[in-house]
Order: C-alpha cells, then structure tokens, then sequence
C-alpha cells in the first residue's frame, strides 16, 4: 500500500476536542507525523504536545500501510494500551473501538509504526 492520512482525536478535561490529521508512511520502523492545523506529511513533526489534560478518543486511518499498527509513546515512553493496530482503526469500520488513553497536559506524543 502506500503512505496514508490518519485523524488523531483528542477530547480535553475542559471538553474541547482536538482533530490531528496524521500522516503514515508506508513503511515499518517509521515515526508517523502529526498537524493539528492541516494535512500532515512527510516534513511534519514527529511529536505533538498535548494542550490540556486529554485522553485519546479515536484514531482512524483510510487504509492500512505495509506497516500493521502503531504504538504511541508519551514523553519517549510507550503508552501501555497505545499498541493501535491499522486494520482495527479503519474509518470504514463504523464500531471501531473507542480509546480512552490518558495524557497530561503538555505531554509530547509521538508514534512508531511496526511490522
């Protein structure tokens, strides 16, 4: 397959909620990239930080690259339960499972896609 655009959902303790586009590369091994102001990319950062207390509520991907899944990780640690698998998170999928991942608030989130 090839690279794909993903959404980040995020609600706030004030309860707000937080749209991120993602950007996955079609490759294992590889950082995803976030932008919560428009289409991400390849050049995008590879870190988000997190501004409010959230939880992550939902990420849903078009179609699943070569890699299978993504594990986030907060602050360069991984988020026990942040294991996503792709063909889990399809938009398609209307009874996707809803995540409830804490964050902290300026937390930096990032993620590593796996084979």
């Amino acid at each position: 397959m090839a690279a794909q655009q993903a959404t980040l959902t995020l609600v706030g303790k004030s309860g707000r909620t937080y749209t991120i586009d993602v950007y996955a590369p079609d490759a294992a091994g590889t950082q995803i990239t976030f932008n919560p102001s428009g289409a991400a990319g390849a050049t995008s950062p590879s870190t988000l930080r997190v501004p409010e207390q959230c939880i992550v509520f939902d990420y849903s991907i078009a179609a699943s690259p070569t890699a299978t899944g993504v594990v986030l990780y907060n602050n360069s640690g991984a988020i026990l339960g942040g294991a996503l698998r792709h063909a889990n998170c399809l938009s398609s999928l209307a009874n996707r499972q809803k995540l409830k991942i804490p964050l902290q608030g300026g937390d930096f989130i990032s993620g590593l896609q796996h084979a």
